[in-house]
């Protein structure tokens, strides 16, 4: 029996190291669709890699906006630059609380925010964050933040990707690449911003259920407002607009707004514009450029009755 579980725990060990080694060399060799455990993809969408190429210029601004692409498609540093306020933006795509941990645990002491605005949209905090996770560990540092958000999320495609994006990093494999400004209609504006290119949106269906708050992230999400206030930095919860449509589709509105709004400064901008769920949207959630100034605006006005 002794010998039996020797021979085990070798063949354990012998099939780690096998595995650890032979996947990132896999992935790097073979086409994604003979990986498709390993979703690396490093400058495909959302423009991480342009944002966190960016950081080191960026120092004390006014704001740092950071949430899912309602905060990277919806907070125009330009804007806010014609009210004099300094900002920059690490929104990435579909990031929830325990993704956001990452980057504030990365780059917060390094920018050095006077504010921070997170963007809490309830659809990010009703998911497990395995879309963000793969975007993070193709376009960002992988370190001990990053293993650490690995193991939360405790997905398959995450821990191939960790591997795989670390076997990156070590041989320097991203050092040379350089992200397009310019995707598929979408437009990397320096500061952190993604300008999209004018669409109506083309109404769909909504289903009428309940935001189905995830307890994680929202452990999550309270544990990245302690580390602001480990370090003084105010901060305030916002939700940007979405479409009519969307918002009568969701039956909990009214409770998500109280929960949030028991963990600080919190405002949720639906409403508070006059929008059209077709002119200024591109789809259900993300307004038009045209409307993202007139949120801006009206943020600008909203952080006066702050202070």
């Amino acid at each position: 029996m002794k010998k039996f579980l020797t021979k085990i725990i070798q063949f354990s060990v012998f099939a780690s190291v096998f595995y650890i080694i032979i996947l990132p060399l896999w992935s790097y060799i073979m086409p994604p669709f003979m990986a498709k455990n390993v979703r690396s993809c490093v400058g495909c969408y959302g423009h991480l890699f342009s944002r966190v190429k960016e950081i080191p210029q960026v120092n004390n601004p006014d704001i740092l906006f950071i949430g899912s692409s309602h905060a990277y498609r919806g907070f125009d540093p330009r804007v806010f630059s014609k009210y004099g306020l300094n900002t920059f933006n690490l929104g990435s795509s579909s990031q929830t609380p325990i993704n956001m941990q990452v980057l504030l645990k990365q780059y917060l002491d390094d920018i050095q925010p006077k504010m921070v605005i997170m963007e809490t949209y309830a659809g990010t905090l009703e998911t497990d964050g395995v879309e963000s996770s793969l975007d993070l560990l193709s376009n960002n540092k992988i370190d001990k933040n990053a293993l650490q958000m690995a193991v939360k999320i405790n997905q398959l495609p995450t821990y191939n990707t960790l591997l795989y994006g670390y076997f990156r990093q070590v041989f320097g494999l991203n050092k040379s690449f350089t992200e397009p400004a310019i995707q598929d209609g979408n437009t990397y504006i320096k500061g952190g911003f993604v300008e999209s290119k004018f669409s109506k949106n083309q109404l769909k269906e909504e289903q009428i259920k309940d935001w189905d708050i995830n307890p994680e992230q929202l452990n999550a999400l309270k544990e990245n407002i302690a580390l602001l206030k480990q370090r003084n930095i105010p901060y305030i919860l916002v939700q940007a607009p979405i479409t009519k449509k969307l918002y009568d589709a969701r039956t909990n509105n009214k409770e998500v707004d109280s929960l949030l709004s028991t963990l600080g400064t919190y405002k949720n901008f639906y409403g508070t514009i006059k929008l059209n769920d077709t002119l200024d949207f591109y789809d259900s959630n993300h307004l038009n450029q045209n409307a993202v100034v007139k949120f801006n605006e009206k943020v600008i006005e909203y952080l006066k009755t702050t202070k």
